[in-house]
């Protein structure tokens, strides 16, 4: 995991309501298929020996110049070698490992490798970052994606690289499976939009349905201004430290989820994950991740940066037609099992997969 995901901090944040699941991701549910997990840990104190920070300023260097996080996954490297299988969630921590494999550090072992953001920003980054990272590709055995928009960037720029796509997953012990069900069409319209990934469009969001007395609108976002935007739109309410409780109410509340998003690749997947488990309608900008997961007659989809589009989606429904959307997507998620427990069962298959045929390596 990267570094502010140890396990154990994360698992008495998770008891205290903080985070989702016993363990980021739910990677503990390895354990159900008889596998030892093992989890990165932060380091604990800074170095004191004169090598140990030198050490330390050079990676932290090349983290500030590579973008990931080699000194974490160097504090973590007793562990690494102790693996027979490595997993990972985001490129940072895979392509750390890597570069200590390329340094000999550790040897070579199956890496199940997944990238959030990499491709998404491919085309922005400096030569000298794709070219490392073409590079270091060679020592992972194979990359996943959980959206289907990233594959095409990634088998056109590291076609010798194994890539999949792996659908996420979410915690239905949490965010219960609720049999659709909307209230008789009244008004305001109750509008829930958690997220705080810099993809989110919120501009959107308020132009489609701020200061408009036939919505009531609550936002979840750490990194919003909640007090300046609360004085700007009369209906909005802004939770900006929000525990899983605050989620699950925010779900139970709404009439309809929405999902704005700037255009991007990988985006808003577990606010649709949380949503439809939940029984909710989701309005979702037709972009990122969730066309993935939902087809058109199960999610409403409308275009980047139309808010006008937006709020007639919404307004052009009523409460049958939503729920008839949510039962829609909901039969799909049970269908393709988009829980924590079907993620984890993915990444087991793949594992075995590679133990029992051996990995395809340059």
């Amino acid at each position: 995991m990267y570094y502010g995901k140890d396990a154990e901090t994360y698992r008495q944040d998770y008891h205290g309501g903080k985070e989702p699941d016993e363990t980021p991701y739910g990677f503990h549910l390895a354990e159900t298929f008889g596998y030892d997990v093992t989890f990165s840990r932060d380091a604990r104190s800074a170095p004191t020996s004169v090598r140990a920070r030198v050490t330390a300023k050079v990676l932290r260097e090349s983290n500030r110049r590579l973008g990931f996080d080699v000194a974490h996954a160097y504090t973590n490297q007793t562990a690494l070698r102790n693996a027979d299988v490595i997993w990972t969630m985001t490129e940072g921590e895979a392509f750390a490992v890597s570069v200590l494999c390329r340094l000999g550090r550790l040897p070579r072992r199956p890496l199940v490798a997944n990238s959030i953001w990499l491709f998404d920003t491919w085309d922005r980054l400096p030569p000298y970052r794709k070219a490392v990272v073409r590079h270091l590709s060679r020592y992972i055995d194979v990359m996943t994606v959980h959206s289907q928009q990233c594959l095409p960037i990634i088998r056109r720029q590291l076609p010798h690289l194994r890539s999949e796509l792996m659908y996420f997953g979410i915690n239905t012990g949490l965010f219960r499976i609720s049999s659709p069900a909307t209230r008789p069409d009244q008004e305001p319209i109750r509008i829930f939009a958690p997220g705080n990934d810099r993809a989110r469009d919120w501009g959107t969001l308020l132009r489609s349905f701020g200061n408009d007395d036939r919505f009531e609108v609550r936002v979840i976002c750490q990194w919003l201004d909640k007090e300046q935007l609360g004085r700007e739109y009369s209906n909005l309410t802004i939770l900006s430290d929000p525990d899983m409780s605050d989620f699950i109410n925010g779900y139970r509340w709404a009439d309809v989820v929405v999902v704005p998003m700037q255009r991007n690749a990988y985006s808003g997947i577990t606010v649709a994950l949380e949503g439809v488990a939940m029984g909710k309608p989701v309005v979702s900008t037709r972009t990122g991740g969730v066309p993935t997961y939902f087809d058109e007659d199960e999610v409403f989809y409308t275009a980047v940066e139309d808010h006008q589009a937006m709020r007639d989606t919404v307004l052009g429904s009523d409460a049958y037609s939503r729920a008839q959307r949510a039962e829609r997507a909901q039969r799909r998620f049970l269908e393709r099992d988009y829980s924590t427990q079907g993620l984890i069962s993915r990444y087991v298959q793949l594992t075995r997969e590679l133990l029992e045929t051996g990995p395809d390596r340059p």
